[in-house]
């Protein structure tokens, strides 16, 4: 009699007992079968931690908005026959700690082969998690304002960016990016919360050496809300708000603003913003397994936090 093969995996908490089950990707399927002939470029696995809550499906690649990666640790196998059922579990466990400087709700979570790259692979990464506003400053150098008034979802605090009525600001952060190697088919993702109608936009820019910049809008929606919104690099590079003939390849700061309509002032809370490589299929790092959990587990700041995920194989 055939023997019927099953493979699932989950995700758990030990210290809460949650446990999450996955959706393994198409990705995932390609990257075991490369493993167990193997032909997989990396052995090590990361254990990636997000906020975003759109469904998992097998054709993911990332996590909506991931905002922590650990390496895994420990790895074992755990095989295991049932006396009932006769049904034998073999089982790989993967073993990661997420350490106390780390804070946020944990709504998604995703298993990824180790990536170990140089900064300009190209891959995604995250721009800023604006946790701490006085890593930014406006054009007088004052530094950004932190916010609790909403939960903020990563880190201890919001970044406060409050415009008058028709008018805008702008914040700025002193960074070196290359942006030459990501496509108009790449993305850029912002995750905020919007409290208020009088929004007319939110501009990111990426400026170079010579003050010339790219500039990205995202438009106002539904108010007091939290929202991730991912937008093509097209928008970036011709969308015609930007000045001058940007040098993509030597960006040495990035802007957050807001502009306000005439009908008041307008507030928004900056979270994070990431750059995703969306146009390339890299099967030395792509996405594994996805799961989005029901209920968020928060992950405090000052105290690790233990994550497993089991794969396991019946026959």
């Amino acid at each position: 009699m055939d023997n019927k093969i099953n493979i699932s995996g989950k995700y758990f908490f030990p210290e809460s007992g949650d446990v999450s089950k996955n959706i393994l990707t198409k990705f995932g399927k390609r990257y075991l079968t490369q493993y167990l002939a193997g032909q997989a470029t990396s052995f090590e696995k990361d254990i990636a931690i997000g906020v975003g809550t759109k469904a998992a499906t097998v054709n993911d690649t990332q996590l909506e908005f991931e905002f922590y990666r650990s390496a895994v640790k420990l790895s074992s196998t755990d095989i295991a026959t049932s006396q009932s059922t006769g049904i034998t579990t073999y089982a790989v466990v993967y073993k990661t700690t997420i350490p106390v400087d780390v804070t946020g709700y944990i709504k998604e979570i995703g298993l990824f082969p180790n990536k170990v790259f140089g900064t300009t692979d190209y891959s995604s990464n995250t721009i800023s998690l604006f946790a701490n506003p006085q890593l930014w400053t406006d054009s007088s150098g004052t530094y950004g304002i932190s916010s609790t008034t909403q939960t903020p979802q990563i880190g201890t605090d919001y970044m406060s960016v409050t415009a008058a009525a028709s008018q805008s600001k702008e914040y700025f952060y002193d960074l070196a990016l290359d942006l030459a190697g990501y496509s108009a088919n790449d993305s850029m993702t912002l995750a905020y919360y919007q409290p208020d109608l009088n929004l007319d936009y939110i501009f990111v820019r990426a400026y170079d050496s010579n003050n010339n910049y790219y500039e990205i809008r995202y438009p106002s929606i539904t108010p007091a809300k939290y929202n991730i919104v991912p937008l093509n690099l097209s928008n970036l590079y011709d969308s015609g708000f930007g000045y001058g003939t940007t040098d993509s390849s030597n960006i040495v700061k990035i802007s957050v603003g807001v502009k306000a309509k005439s009908s008041g002032s307008t507030t928004v809370l900056f979270d994070g913003i990431r750059i995703n490589d969306e146009d390339t299929f890299r099967s030395d790092y792509g996405l594994i397994s996805r799961s989005v959990i029901a209920d968020p587990i928060f992950k405090p700041l000052g105290k690790q936090m233990d994550i497993e995920y089991r794969l396991e194989l019946t026959f």
